[in-house]
């Protein structure tokens, strides 16, 4: 650009694998120096907290979802099985993975805190039920 009016647009060049050579290749540091990029790429906005967090809860209902089903089958059996106790563990499991949704994330910075701290909910909910309801857990989130 001369007087922020273009003076030339320089097209790309590529090589015989099809990959584009890169435009500091082509010319000397002092041109490469002067060019502008024509048109700006727009500069994606980083994703305010507000975004990180509905990304991250997002993400919990997907995830959660497989585990409720087979907590419900689980369920489904314990009860036609006439093993009260047993289906009220898996429904207070299933009320925790409803419950994870509601975590208070307002403290972490970044998207990995806010996921590190729903993993650390999800291991805590697991690690609280009997074996074989934890191994189904386990089998559900592969």
């Amino acid at each position: 650009m001369i007087d922020g009016v273009i003076a030339q647009i320089i097209p790309a060049v590529f090589d015989e694998r099809g990959q584009e050579v890169p435009i500091e290749s082509r010319f000397s540091p002092d041109v490469v120096e002067q060019l502008v990029e024509y048109p700006p790429r727009p500069v994606t906005p980083e994703p305010t907290h507000a975004e990180l967090w509905e990304r991250a809860i997002s993400e919990t209902r997907t995830m959660r979802q497989p585990i409720i089903l087979v907590l419900d089958g689980l369920q489904s059996s314990a009860m036609a099985l006439d093993l009260k106790e047993r289906a009220l563990v898996i429904e207070t499991a299933k009320q925790g993975l409803r419950d994870i949704t509601k975590l208070n994330l307002s403290d972490c910075t970044t998207y990995e805190e806010m996921r590190a701290r729903v993993g650390a909910a999800y291991y805590a909910l697991a690690a609280a039920l009997p074996a074989d309801i934890r191994l189904a857990f386990a089998e559900a989130t592969k």
